[in-house]
């Protein structure tokens, strides 16, 4: 013990702590494209910050413990770094820790070993060295903070110095605005901010009134189904031309319009479902705090709702849409089970369509292919082997992709016999199927691994999107089948839905604008948009894409605009 003491002063303790909170800043600079004096900015400014911090006592453990949540955000950035490989952790990353269950956290880390491991090894012995240090008797001396505080001034004096001509050349990246962890707690503040509106969304959404109508006879037996994907990506849909058929039965079906060209506005579910189903886009997201879901217009349309999920609630706008409906329920699984499958959602369609209601709107949320693949599917649908995998790395990727192709053959199934139960009733019905955003799978030299990062790819961002109507309302409304099929291969993205099921519905609202519905002639659509950091809308063009995701865009015939 008096060997370790003797190793581990409080001077050396100190500058221990200084490195291990300059450790994310060390690996931004070579993960950030960002110019090489403002790197060098990147390391001083911050470096002297946490200097001054350490010597506000004379204990560094004090100051370190207390700076705790300075910590868990680098141990966030650095396993986000480890995942995506770049950028600032994002408010929308904030977010999702709100809104993510603990079963598919669990999931995750559990394929994540190196990182949460590395984080471990980085982050607990020094909190443990900080309680060492708190109950040592000796302190640092006022010498030695006397002198870490010139030490500190020098430095912020000589990373000004730098950074100056650095923001005169390239203002809208070199600020201080960007510097970590000024950023990443900016980000933190806003998800915040954010999660509090949302909060109050029951008292801001209160006075809204669509005030639609139907066009239709209100005798016409009407059912609507919109299935919401999740985690699928288009390119490995054999619909969509991919090498393996993991689309066998869609294939076979002549009536079922796919759409080549559509992008997800956001990569992340807690804000791009909500997106698919109200008038608020990339454009006006912030419209989304006062306005209600589409479940509400067919309400006041005279259609029996309801909101089917085999995903858990998680606080956000896609549950407070859903509560909307006449009927809302999620399905839980046993403690025995991590998920159910989405086929457990039929027996409830079933149901619904048998209870006599004229006009009904029914609502999917599936759990599609979201990560764990291999607990997506049942035993008919493990098309591709080997399919399970320890740990996320090159090794087992051809697992991955396997599992992951299963659970799109899973889907295909399940959108089946979807149509299949719609068709049987006989009635003017549709299904509508879209799925919220994409996924990475290793498919480069980036090895990008699952969704919401801060900069989105474009496996990410490419979705499929289906639509099938039935032989009654072919023939009741052949023009908007006709319309549908002629946009087969426009470029558009997941804003249409909610204007295009309002006019399958036939329903009337002046939020609905036919400039954006895939079944009216008026259809007209010339830039694309994503949500960006802190509800920016950036269009798809102006997006960060890096060459990969360029020559993806190429490959696959689709238009990054």
């Amino acid at each position: 013990m008096k060997h370790f003491n003797q190793i581990f002063t409080q001077r050396r303790i100190f500058w221990i702590f200084s490195g291990i909170m300059l450790v994310p800043n060390i690996f931004l600079c070579f993960t950030e494209q960002l110019p090489f004096l403002f790197k060098v900015s990147y390391i001083l400014i911050p470096g002297a910050l946490y200097l001054l911090l350490l010597i506000l006592s004379r204990k560094p453990g004090i100051t370190f413990w207390a700076l705790f949540p300075l910590h868990f955000i680098g141990a966030f950035q650095l396993v986000l770094l480890y995942l995506f490989g770049n950028s600032i952790i994002a408010s929308d990353m904030f977010l999702n820790m709100f809104t993510t269950n603990s079963g598919e956290a669990f999931e995750l880390l559990d394929k994540l070993a190196p990182a949460v491991v590395g984080v471990f090894l980085l982050y607990l012995p020094a909190l443990a060295l900080a309680v060492y240090s708190i109950r040592r008797t000796e302190t640092l001396t006022p010498l030695f903070q006397k002198r870490v505080f010139m030490l500190a001034m020098l430095m912020i004096g000589s990373g000004i110095l730098v950074y100056t001509p650095a923001h005169r050349k390239y203002p809208h990246t070199a600020k201080l605005d960007n510097l970590y962890p000024i950023n990443a707690f900016n980000n933190a503040r806003f998800a915040v901010d954010s999660w509090e509106a949302a909060k109050n969304y029951p008292r801001t959404s209160r006075k809204f009134d669509y005030r639609a109508t139907s066009t239709r006879d209100t005798e016409l037996p009407e059912i609507y189904i919109f299935v919401i994907g999740e985690t699928s990506r288009a390119g490995n849909w054999g619909l969509y031309g991919y090498e393996r058929n993991t689309t066998p039965k869609l294939n076979a079906m002549p009536d079922v319009i796919h759409f080549d060209d559509v992008l997800t506005q956001i990569n992340a579910t807690h804000k791009s479902v909500p997106l698919m189903l109200c008038p608020a886009d990339a454009l006006n997201y912030n419209e989304i705090y006062r306005q209600k879901s589409l479940i509400s217009a067919f309400k006041q349309a005279g259609f029996h709702t309801s909101f089917l999920s085999n995903q858990l609630r998680n606080g956000s706008f896609t549950e407070f849409f859903a509560d909307e409906a006449d009927c809302t329920i999620y399905f839980a699984a046993p403690k025995n089970k991590p998920h159910l499958h989405d086929d457990v959602l039929l027996s409830a369609v079933d149901s619904l369509l048998n209870i006599g209601k004229t006009k009904q709107l029914i609502i999917l949320h599936t759990y599609g292919s979201h990560f764990n693949y291999c607990e997506r599917y049942d035993t008919d649908c493990r098309i591709f082997t080997p399919d399970h995998i320890k740990e996320i790395d090159h090794k087992n990727k051809q697992a991955m992709i396997n599992a992951y192709d299963n659970s799109i053959v899973a889907t295909d199934k399940f959108l089946a016999q979807v149509i299949d139960k719609l068709d049987r009733t006989g009635k003017t019905s549709a299904m509508l199927y879209l799925s919220d955003h994409g996924e990475d799978l290793l498919d480069d030299e980036r090895n990008r691994f699952l969704h919401a990062s801060p900069i989105p790819t474009y496996y990410q961002l490419h979705i499929p999107f289906v639509i099938w109507f039935s032989d009654n309302y072919s023939t009741l409304f052949p023009d908007d089948i006709r319309q549908a099929r002629n946009r087969h291969t426009t470029p558009f993205d997941s804003r249409v839905v909610f204007h295009t099921l309002l006019g399958i519905g036939g329903i009337e609202t002046e939020y609905r604008d036919d400039r954006l519905s895939l079944i009216s002639p008026s259809f007209h659509l010339e830039k694309r948009y994503y949500v960006g950091e802190q509800n920016i809308p950036i269009p798809v063009r102006r997006l960060p894409l890096e060459e990969e995701d360029l020559q993806a865009f190429e490959r696959y015939g689709i238009s990054p605009r």
